[in-house]
């Protein structure tokens, strides 16, 4: 699960996005890991917000994504 950033009505950053869990493969490879800014893959025309899209990066060999489900949860 992703957590996005959130903002004040001011548009103020007030906490930044977490990784809560993320499970590859039946293992866990994140966990409360803290996003201080955006990701190296991030859209450079884009500004970080708390809704945008899901990108997947490939680019370090052959993969493959299946079975990827997007639920916005909302968390208090």
């Amino acid at each position: 699960m992703f957590r996005a950033p959130r903002f004040d009505e001011d548009g103020k950053l007030i906490e930044h996005a977490k990784f809560l869990i993320i499970v590859h493969n039946g293992t866990i490879v994140h966990e409360n890991v803290i996003l201080t800014g955006p990701t190296r893959a991030h859209m450079p025309d884009k500004e970080e917000a708390p809704l945008g899209p899901l990108m997947l990066q490939g680019d370090h060999g052959p993969v493959a994504y299946r079975n990827i489900k997007m639920i916005p949860l909302q968390l208090p």
